[in-house]
């Protein structure tokens, strides 16, 4: 009786075991949120209100990480420090490396070994890959939950879609380029054939010349544009000058790569984000 009992228990805690999911950066951890729900204990690596370029992972990270199930990151470009860490810890099995399953963008600024762009979730084609790709892991990984995962997928793709749609209001703008702090958008303007100026390079810890900024300036008074953007995890202090100095005004454009720690209280969701980026963009380029 006690070894029937003791089975039903163990039956009974593998069924309403949680999947122990980490992620590096916030558009991974959004997906795993919502297509994982409740039967999901997620945890983020990068903590909440940081710049994800400037991370470097600590001793508690790597105690997470042998807890988990499943470690997803975005690419070895974004986590240079990856890599070494999954090597010396075996972390092979667990780890998914998401920037296989998206489309990538060559970017020429990359030093050999870096050759694109890791800003991809910033395309909606590529977000919709990265919730398919989520779903299968999950699926995979607890079957029993599979059909709760395919619902909560299939309820995501179609919100994503609705968002994708209003964007294409961005393909009839009248003036479709915008300056940024940093080379971020790469993907998002490419989809809706938007010219993007960057104040630094790709990451936003790069400082232009003074006469990159002169450059940048006369770009903004010639090409007649009316915002420069920054971020919030960034310094603004050049952003703000360049616009002060070519008669334009500053707004803040999130690449969604991080949430501040306020923002995840809230809940704030990556199409929360990208709603607001949208109504941004349109006024910042004279769309209809």
């Amino acid at each position: 009786m006690k070894k029937l009992l003791l089975l039903l228990l163990l039956l009974v805690s593998s069924v309403y075991a949680k999947v122990i999911i980490t992620t590096t950066i916030y558009p991974l951890y959004d997906v795993v949120q919502d297509v994982g729900g409740d039967n999901v204990e997620l945890n983020n690596l990068i903590p909440f209100g940081t710049e994800p370029h400037a991370f470097e992972p600590t001793p508690q990270n790597i105690v997470t990480l042998l807890k988990s199930d499943l470690f997803i990151i975005s690419s070895p470009v974004m986590e240079p420090w990856a890599d070494k860490i999954i090597k010396a810890n075996h972390l092979e099995k667990i780890t998914t490396d998401m920037s296989k399953y998206v489309r990538i963008k060559k970017h020429k600024s990359f030093k050999e070994g870096k050759a694109f762009d890791p800003h991809y979730w910033l395309s909606f084609n590529n977000y919709i890959r990265m919730v398919k790709e989520i779903e299968a892991l999950l699926v995979a990984k607890d079957a029993i939950n599979s059909k709760t995962y395919k619902k909560n997928a299939k309820n995501y793709i179609e919100k994503i879609k609705t968002l994708q749609d209003k964007y294409e209001t961005l393909k009839s703008c009248k003036n479709k380029r915008v300056i940024v702090n940093h080379d971020a958008f790469g993907y998002l303007s490419d989809d809706y054939g938007i010219k993007q100026y960057s104040i630094s390079g790709m990451s936003p810890d790069e400082q232009p010349s003074a006469k990159q900024i002169a450059q940048l300036i006369d770009i903004v008074k010639k090409e007649n544009i009316h915002t420069v953007f920054f971020e919030e995890f960034a310094n603004d202090k050049l952003s703000k000058t360049i616009a002060k100095e070519a008669g334009a005004k500053s707004e803040e454009l999130s690449p969604a790569g991080n949430i501040s720690k306020q923002a995840h209280r809230k809940n704030v969701k990556f199409l929360d984000i990208m709603r607001k980026n949208l109504v941004k963009l349109k006024k910042a380029m004279d769309c209809q």
